[in-house]
């Protein structure tokens, strides 16, 4: 497969000049959306803004809400209260304008085993109406199996599954296109491809994707926003680069620490923590950035070793983790 490509940024308002896709910087909202099933309150007044070109990584632990709301999306559960928006159109049960511009795999992909590739594409094409065989043939080029498009799917792997899902998704030419655990399943290099390939709907066909996934690392390498969820209630969205900038930190190893600690408040205005032998201090402080060359001085004019000064920045994982735990 020769879709990976090396990009080291993710894509941010990637829409092609002069593409049909121009009205609305807003591609998907969610205001107040809630799901509750009885007592049991499954989504809680979720407001999301998904803006064009974006790769949008929703995140969330199992139980979290995550499928309950990408269901809610493309009108598969309803409601109890809120709305979505979809291009500016509402979704619900007459949502046929706002879900033609979107393709969806929202479930484990699944497909007739005996038939081919291609028959599977006409067949979900048949279900939405008259679809031209240069169509499905394009679809098939554009995830890279249409060297295997008369194969029967029974042969194919769980990669190329997970491909034949994605170009049914695109078949009916959309501007939003939502992938729920796209790599679940996949081997490294079964990831590394689909990374690629999502990356490309964005870049290269002007897409903007909502994309669910457990695996933070891929969602920081190919996600530019995102909001992570927890316990039904939205607990962050915004920039992925500004979460984890936000989040830089220095680590000191100097003798001794508590006299480090002292220093460091009455230099830079901030609190050195101490963990695991090791001070820790923001690396934006309250008087501005903190650069570490200004530590090392600091702590050697007032006699303190210092063996070891390192930025640091934290892994979407680790914020994750923060976020989540604090919800609990």
């Amino acid at each position: 497969m020769d879709i990976a490509r090396s990009v080291t940024h993710p894509p941010r308002r990637a829409h092609r000049p002069g593409s049909r896709y121009t009205r609305f910087t807003l591609v998907l909202t969610t205001r107040g959306l809630t799901k509750r099933y009885g007592e049991r309150t499954v989504v809680d007044g979720l407001s999301l803004d998904v803006e064009r070109g974006d790769v949008y990584g929703f995140l969330g632990p199992n139980g979290a809400g995550k499928s309950t709301t990408m269901r809610m999306l493309v009108g598969l559960v309803h409601p109890t209260a809120g709305e979505v928006r979809i291009l500016g159109e509402p979704v619900g049960p007459r949502a046929r304008a706002a879900l033609r511009r979107v393709g969806a795999i929202v479930e484990a992909p699944s497909f007739y085993g005996y038939l081919s590739g291609r028959d599977n594409l006409r067949m979900l094409a048949d279900l939405t109406g008259p679809c031209p065989a240069s169509r499905i043939d394009a679809v098939l080029d554009r995830v890279e199996l249409r060297a295997r498009a008369s194969d029967p799917v029974r042969v194919y792997s769980h990669g190329m599954k997970q491909r034949l899902a994605i170009a049914a998704a695109l078949l009916p030419a959309p501007e939003l296109i939502l992938l729920d655990e796209p790599t679940n399943g996949l081997d490294p290099m079964g990831i590394r491809d689909m990374r690629a390939l999502v990356r490309s709907l964005a870049v290269d066909d002007g897409l903007t994707v909502l994309l669910s996934s457990h695996l933070l690392a891929e969602v920081e390498q190919v996600c530019n926003r995102g909001a992570i969820l927890a316990g039904g209630k939205k607990r962050w969205e915004g920039e992925v680069a500004a979460l984890l900038h936000g989040r830089r930190r220095i680590r000191i190893l100097a003798e001794p620490l508590a006299r480090a600690a002292e220093v460091v408040e009455a230099r830079f205005g901030v609190p050195l923590t101490i963990a695991d032998d090791a001070g820790w201090l923001p690396a934006d402080g309250a008087r501005g950035a903190i650069d570490p060359a200004d530590v090392v001085d600091a702590l050697v004019a007032a006699g303190v070793r210092v063996r070891e000064i390192v930025g640091d920045a934290p892994t979407l994982e680790e914020v994750f983790v923060e976020m989540v735990e604090a919800a609990a």
